[in-house]
């Protein structure tokens, strides 16, 4: 399985830490974002990785290949920096047709059962519910867990 980590955004909401930084070198609890989503995948028994980089993306790529020298690691650039949708089909000319894939945002530290997810028959698409849902999309949710609907941040649901 491959790994596909999204870290090209300029992390506006972090400014003024990210001005010097990329969003997913920003330390949490002692060590970067970045390696708090590597070290669980690694655990996890991963060790191929594919970043989709962009701002400041050289300092991403100079940590990755420091800190994780083992690690199977290929860095495409982003730009223009067009979302996360575009960022995953960059790395589509590193994935064969039937590679699996696990895409895992650069900016959210994860702890979810890693190996209940792997083993999945279809695709799946982690959710995390938050009282105000307008800073980051809506997903409808069907009463068998499926998504029926995905808005972006604009999208304001009917109630």
């Amino acid at each position: 399985m491959k790994i596909i980590i999204p870290v090209a955004g300029i992390g506006s909401k972090l400014r003024p830490h990210t001005h010097t930084q990329p969003k997913a070198l920003v330390p949490v609890a002692g060590k970067p974002i970045l390696s708090h989503i590597v070290d669980y995948l690694i655990a996890g028994g991963f060790n191929e990785f594919i970043f989709i980089i962009g701002y400041l993306g050289d300092k991403v790529e100079d940590y990755v290949k420091s800190k994780y020298p083992k690690l199977k690691a290929s860095f495409i650039i982003q730009e223009p920096r067009e979302g996360t949708g575009h960022a995953v089909w960059l790395a589509r000319e590193h994935v064969e047709p039937n590679d699996e894939i696990l895409i895992v945002l650069g900016d959210t530290i994860i702890d979810f059962g890693l190996t209940e997810v792997v083993k999945m028959p279809h695709s799946a698409l982690g959710l995390q519910k938050v009282d105000d849902p307008r800073q980051f999309g809506v997903a409808d949710v069907d009463s068998e867990g499926f998504i029926t609907r995905l808005g972006r941040k604009t999208y304001h649901p009917e109630i």
